[in-house]
């Protein structure tokens, strides 16, 4: 276990350029979840909490996504990889682009674009050892996976604050936005830079791609526990655990009898 740390602390790391990248994809974010809550795309009064929300969203929008990144830095020193985050600026643009043209009604629309994925590369003094030297898709998913169950943990936090201090309206939220950027991590969709390269992924395209039957598994967990919150304000992640549980083996019998 020192070891592992020693590894945190000799690797872990942002750049200044991660830094930037972060804030300005939580700067998107955060205007597009600005234009759902206050709707200032269409009214033609801006109401006067507008610019306090967006300054609240903001702050906890960039917090959140350092740790998403952090925790799936973290998981790759584990597993002997340095995880750079990099955000992708047209993908940026058509979100924006999304929220003006829906008027900031659906959120998660302007979120189908990629704005930003993470990619690894080897730290070779922590893969000596390790069975098969290059990256592999199970590793891939793992520090993929890392990025929404932060998502989650951040959730049961604020739930726990939600409902034991008269259920803010603010504080949920923020639970909001994290069980949204949880299901944008989710979504298999890849970084094109150019239409015969793929520079990156989300963090779901990593799990889709190392085993459907795991993806399943953890989108519908993902979904069920969002739908839990947002329609009974149930925090509870065994229920949706469970009834993802079942929706996977669903799957497993409808592929089964295909083939």
């Amino acid at each position: 276990m020192y070891g592992f740390w020693y590894s945190v602390k000799e690797n872990y790391s942002f750049t200044g350029k991660e830094l930037k990248e972060v804030f300005w994809t939580g700067l998107a974010f955060a205007f597009i979840l600005t234009a759902y809550y206050t709707g200032f795309l269409y009214k033609s009064v801006v109401l006067e909490n507008t610019l306090g929300m967006f300054i609240a969203l903001l702050i906890c929008t960039v917090l959140v996504l350092y740790l998403h990144v952090a925790c799936q830095k973290i998981v790759g020193i584990k597993l002997g990889y340095k995880v750079n985050y990099t955000y992708w600026l047209n993908g940026i643009l058509i979100c924006l682009f999304l929220s003006f043209i829906t008027f900031g009604m659906v959120p998660l629309l302007s979120m189908l674009i990629l704005p930003g994925a993470v990619t690894l590369e080897h730290l070779p003094n922590l893969r000596l050892g390790k069975f098969r030297y290059g990256i592999n898709a199970k590793d891939i998913a793992r520090v993929g996976l890392a990025g929404p169950l932060s998502h989650i943990i951040i959730v049961t936090i604020l739930g726990i604050l939600y409902l034991s201090f008269g259920k803010s309206d603010m504080i949920f939220k923020f639970i909001t936005l994290n069980l949204l950027l949880a299901i944008y991590s989710m979504l298999p969709l890849p970084k094109i830079d150019a239409p015969t390269k793929m520079d990156s992924a989300s963090d779901g395209l990593g799990v889709f791609f190392f085993s459907r039957t795991v993806y399943v598994l953890c989108l519908s967990t993902v979904l069920f526990y969002a739908l839990l919150i947002w329609m009974a304000s149930v925090f509870s992640f065994v229920i949706a655990f469970i009834l993802g549980s079942i929706m996977t083996i669903v799957y497993i019998i409808t592929m089964d009898q295909k083939n």
